[in-house]
């Protein structure tokens, strides 16, 4: 591909199979060019964020933790836009797994239905990346998936995530959003995945909020309404780093 991304598509890839079969294409080809470049916008995107706004050192030390990744639509662009960090893909996917490690030369770690099983230790990585993963989670797991997640991000690291907020309503005939903040329907394109556990999703920025600071107990480091395909919003959350604190602290008592 013009992108000079690995080209091979797993048969089994749902974003795939949904931009072809989407009849706003006029053509497959249409369809596949779409696919390779949107991915290679989202990881140019997302280094844009590491290392311009979140300011991560861009070396082999730095680890980042792209959760949910599919079958690798955005995986394949990450070692050309992140290079040389150390990136590990995790899907609920066994076969995403393995189509990304075999085919795409990037490490993967199977993910799980229920977070609190999730098999990553604590403070794992300087980045989770989740990219429209909080658009399909239910109530029921949204706030434990964040906290699940949140956790495996190393002290002054960030999580960075995308939700259908308001801007999305359209895409599903501007529904009302229940006083809560959060809208869910039973349906998505991965047919083979529970509808009630993983459908579409939108989450106002209150609900957002509300969620960081009650589960959190922090403030949000940085929201863009509408910053991802022009309807998805951004949230970026920064874990606080005790030692850089206390460091901070002891310089202003004339500790050092």
């Amino acid at each position: 591909m013009e992108t000079g991304a690995i080209s091979v598509v797993h048969p089994q890839d749902h974003i795939f199979r949904f931009l072809i079969e989407n009849p706003v294409f006029s053509s497959l080809d249409k369809a596949v060019k779409y696919y390779f470049q949107d991915g290679q916008q989202s990881a140019r995107m997302l280094g844009h964020l590491l290392f311009t706004e979140m300011e991560l050192a861009r070396s082999p030390e730095t680890t980042l933790l792209e959760f949910a990744s599919g079958y690798g639509c955005v995986t394949r662009h990450l070692a050309g836009a992140l290079s040389p960090v150390n990136i590990v893909a995790c899907d609920i996917h066994g076969a995403a797994c393995d189509f990304i490690e075999r085919t795409l030369a990037t490490n993967a770690i199977l993910s799980s239905a229920r977070p609190e099983d999730l098999a990553i230790e604590s403070g794992s990585y300087d980045a989770v990346f989740a990219l429209s993963f909080f658009s399909h989670m239910p109530e029921s797991t949204w706030s434990r998936w964040l906290v699940c997640l949140f956790d495996k991000v190393k002290p002054g690291g960030y999580l960075i995530f995308t939700t259908q907020g308001l801007q999305s309503r359209k895409h599903f005939g501007n529904p009302v959003i229940p006083e809560n903040g959060i809208w869910h329907i039973p349906s998505s394109e991965q047919k083979d995945l529970d509808a009630e556990d993983y459908g579409n999703t939108i989450a106002t920025t209150e609900f957002v909020r509300t969620a960081v600071d009650r589960h959190l107990h922090q403030p949000i480091t940085m929201l863009k309404e509408a910053h991802w395909w022009g309807h998805q919003d951004l949230y970026v959350l920064r874990k606080p780093d005790p030692a850089f604190m206390n460091k901070g602290h002891a310089r202003d008592a004339g500790c050092e």
